[in-house]
């Protein structure tokens, strides 16, 4: 019996320029349900209210076939791809993606702090019916420029998520933001919170738009 040759995974960075007809689809997500990526926003800028297009800079991860019908999807969608940083081929990657354990990172102080908030709010949300999509406010803190956090949302615990607005910007000591829907059964969205409060990021559920879609 011969041995399965295993494939090394691959690598790549793009800037991707998103139309504004497609802020309100998950397009980032699907990179990791659908084609298995690992999915890491570098930077980042997109406006809900805003009728100009948005962009985000990807380094994206995995397979080399499953990442060359990635791009292709994008493009599909009339998702322009600025900046490859690969030309006619997929370069291997030596390096995986790793992702480092949060509780390394925590202070029980920080950590307390944020689980009298969002649990509160969470079980409010609950109790006004809404038991499959919560809108929330993420802060990537600058020391997570590096993670795939919400590349981690997808692929750890099966969410849909829709990026609504965004602003990360590279090379600068600020943190960033996302506004993110995001979409579930009940116990996978708690335990994505939880996993957001294990490293540390700031987040505030919206819970006034569960009233607005009432």
């Amino acid at each position: 019996m011969s041995a399965t040759k295993s494939v090394e995974p691959a690598s790549v960075h793009s800037r991707i320029l998103v139309p504004q007809r497609y802020h309100g689809q998950p397009v980032i997500s699907r990179l990791v349900s659908r084609y298995g990526l690992t999915v890491n926003i570098k930077a980042a800028s997109l406006t809900s209210d805003s009728d100009s297009d948005g962009w985000f800079d990807l380094q994206l991860s995995g397979n080399p076939e499953k990442l060359t019908n990635s791009l292709s999807y994008l493009q599909g969608l009339g998702v322009n791809l600025l900046q490859l940083a690969i030309a006619n081929h997929i370069q291997p990657n030596q390096h995986s993606l790793t992702f480092p354990n949060p509780a390394s990172k925590l202070s029980s102080k920080g950590s307390a702090s944020l689980t009298n908030q969002w649990q509160e709010e969470f079980q409010q949300w609950v109790s006004l019916g809404q038991t499959n999509r919560l809108r929330l406010q993420l802060c990537i803190l600058k020391t997570y420029y590096e993670e795939p956090v919400i590349s981690e949302l997808v692929s750890r615990y099966g969410l849909t998520v829709n990026i609504t607005s965004a602003r990360l910007q590279p090379d600068t000591q600020d943190d960033g933001w996302f506004d993110l829907d995001l979409w579930g059964r009940t116990k996978q969205l708690y335990s994505s919170l939880s996993y957001l409060e294990k490293l540390g990021l700031p987040i505030w559920l919206d819970l006034f738009s569960v009233y607005s879609d009432r």
